[in-house]
């Protein structure tokens, strides 16, 4: 017994430990691809429209994206010393805790070894294992509380026998989603108790499930041979899988109310499913499928949340403008290796999970969920990650590139994973998602993009951050502040510190670049660099940012600016009118966006906001201000106090002269808002 018990704590903790200490080499190669390929693509993209293209226009509506100023303050979500592990067993050894309780680590019950909470509150920083028949018991308005931050930071672990019943008690995380699993004929049960946070229950082997009198029930993972039972239960999300040989022909019953369904070989139209699934007088079921290779589905008439597809071997698989929230009157999904059909069916969610040494190209897509696995590499382009079904990751040694998208959820790499994002944004919708974390020895690099959270690098981990933002001003024969950020953040068992970033500039197309700045200072949303353009004229330029860190890795960000002619500006780079509007940031935004413009001399100042209609929605500033630099922040609600609808609006700043300036924005809702 004490052998399983080394080992089980060798798989749990060792090999994080280990993907923690190592780094893995940086994918250099992967990353300046999709880089320079982007950056290509934009040039002869730009190309075939230059025919439309005005010389002395300048496209106010360039996005802006970067650190976010009203992001929340950081947690240091690395400190985890001084934790001491609370054994219970492995001979007969009966723990009871009958008033409220703070274990500051995990606790770990193994042999004859019972945890029982009773009419108390347990306060847990850290994992609850149970092994080998470990047995811990919650009752008599017993609360566990995991006193966690991030999503997947703790779990409840059920290996080898062991059980975990909940009878009339509350289980929480803290407000942030929480994982169970059950391994090797475990038994989990709860009965009358609250679960208010989403859970997510993995059920493997032979393990047993069963709740009753539960809502808010949360994701079931249903694999292997399981059994699950759920009576009178609300908001379950049972995740069906459909493995190699497996053979599935049915309609779902009706969500909102199901009397009495089993999902098993006993079903008609189900064949070579080893599990049971079973539901009584539930509600909202939110029935959802896992498909691997080598199975045949066909699903008809039917409500699902979910369409999880796994793909494995070394295929390359090309999926594009498949929806979220859509009804398919006939899909047959365009997957070599298995049959996945969908008829007068509606769809909430797709996710998609490539492995092994797949390659995963999906173009123009919205889906709840994408995490690379193995060594797969993965090309997501023009994609909405709606965040329903959880994250963005890349774990083991997989690449994810997601390029003009935007995510709704948050990120997390995992192992040796490396996810790139280039001109994307990642903006939460539940609070729960505002930590974009990078773990173990993973990377998480981001080329103009914008996050609402600032990401974070912990144990081995690496993030490193290249945006050009705006300019100051837009004008020949001037001094013109480049705005961005460059910086790293490497984790603390990481050694890899900032060395520099360099920023050249080229004439449009041009493959000759001359410095601006070398510098070997982080900046997080500032001033890159102080650009001289005199002797340039008006015109398209190219601006490269590349930032370097102590280990020779690299990240490179390229924007196109528009310099217009100078029309006779004073030397203070103020427009003849006597003022200049700038361009707001962040662009696009969704919570508040900064608009920035400066005065020459004293003047009466209006700032109002237009939608496409020409309506007035928000004045934002009326009255007489000192000349020299100003900004107004947009919440995103008119005159009323109500969020506007999503989409392009205009701003106009009036002032010395009535002399009018117009710039565009781009503001949108979160879809929780809706």
């Amino acid at each position: 017994m004490k052998i399983k018990l080394i080992l089980f704590l060798v798989l749990l903790f060792f090999v994080s430990f280990a993907f923690a200490q190592t780094q893995s080499v940086f994918p250099q190669d992967k990353v300046n691809k999709v880089i320079f390929e982007y950056w290509k693509k934009k040039i002869e993209n730009k190309a075939k429209e230059k025919t439309l293209h005005h010389p002395k226009s300048f496209e106010a509506n360039r996005t802006h994206f970067g650190f976010n100023p009203f992001s929340i303050e950081k947690k240091d979500f690395n400190i985890t010393d001084n934790k001491d592990v609370l054994y219970i067993g492995p001979n007969p050894d009966t723990f009871f805790i009958c008033s409220d309780y703070v274990q500051n680590g995990d606790i770990v019950i193994f042999g004859q070894g019972i945890l029982v909470v009773d009419s108390a509150k347990l306060t847990l920083s850290g994992h609850l294992y149970a092994q080998d028949e470990g047995q811990a018991f919650f009752r008599n308005d017993a609360h566990l509380h995991f006193n966690q931050f991030y999503v997947g930071q703790y779990f409840v672990w059920l290996v080898d026998n062991a059980k975990f019943e909940a009878t009339d008690a509350t289980v929480d995380a803290n407000g942030v989603m929480h994982y169970a699993q059950l391994h090797d004929r475990c038994t989990y049960i709860a009965t009358n108790t609250y679960f208010p946070d989403w859970t997510f229950r993995k059920v493997f082997n032979t393990s047993t499930l069963i709740l009753e009198d539960v809502n808010h029930v949360g994701d079931i993972m249903v694999d292997d041979s399981c059994y699950i039972h759920f009576t009178r239960c609300d908001t379950l999300m049972p995740w069906f899988q459909t493995p190699d040989g497996s053979v599935v022909n049915i309609q779902f019953p009706d969500p909102d109310y199901v009397d009495h369904f089993e999902f098993s070989d006993n079903t008609p139209g189900i064949d070579n499913i080893h599990y049971t699934f079973i539901a009584d007088s539930c509600t909202q079921c939110w029935w959802s499928l896992e498909t691997l290779p080598g199975c045949d589905v066909t699903i008809n008439n039917s409500i699902i949340r979910g369409s999880c597809v796994r793909m494995f071997g070394s295929d390359t698989i090309n999926i594009d403008s498949i929806q979220n929230y859509t009804f398919h009157a006939n899909l047959d999904v365009a997957l070599g290796d298995r049959h996945l059909e969908y008829n007068n069916s509606y769809i909430y969610w797709w996710n998609w999970y490539p492995y092994e040494n797949v390659v995963f190209n999906i173009d123009s897509c919205s889906f709840g969920e994408m995490i690379g696995r193995g060594e797969s590499k993965t090309y997501a382009t023009n994609c909405i990650h709606d965040g329903a079904t959880i994250m963005l990751s890349a774990g083991d040694s997989a690449f994810v590139s997601f390029a003009d998208g935007i995510s709704y959820s948050f990120v997390g790499t995992f192992k040796g994973g490396t996810f790139l994002f280039v001109n994307s944004s990642i903006i939460p919708l539940w609070p729960y998602q505002s930590t974009n974390l990078a773990h173990d020895s993973s990377r998480l690099l981001a080329v103009n993009s914008y996050f609402e959270y600032e990401p974070e690098a912990m144990d081995s981990a690496l993030v490193m951050f290249a945006a050009i933002d705006s300019l100051s001003n837009n004008t020949v024969g001037t001094t013109v502040d480049v705005i961005g950020s460059a910086w790293i953040d490497a984790g603390p068992l990481n050694p890899v510190t900032f060395d520099r970033y360099k920023l050249y500039w080229a004439a449009y197309g041009d493959s000759i670049w001359a410095l601006i700045k070398d510098s070997t200072v982080q900046i997080y949303h500032d001033i890159l660099a102080e650009w001289n353009t005199s002797g340039l004229i008006e015109g398209e330029y190219d601006l490269r940012l590349i930032i370097l860190n102590s280990a020779g890795d690299s990240l490179t960000g390229f924007k196109t600016i528009t310099l217009l002619e100078n029309t006779g500006m004073d030397e203070t780079g103020i427009y003849p009118g006597g003022a200049m509007l700038l361009q707001n940031y962040p662009n696009p935004f969704n919570s508040h966006t900064t608009i920035c413009y400066q005065l020459l001399s004293n003047s009466n100042v209006r700032i109002k906001i237009y939608n496409l209609s020409g309506k007035e929605v928000r004045t934002l500033v009326n009255e007489n201000q000192k000349a020299g630099k100003h900004s107004v922040v947009w919440d995103g609600k008119d005159d009323s106090g109500e969020r506007v609808s999503s989409g392009v609006y205009f701003y106009q700043l009036k002032a010395v002269n009535e002399i009018s300036q117009i710039k565009k924005l781009l503001f949108f809702k979160t879809r929780k808002e809706y």
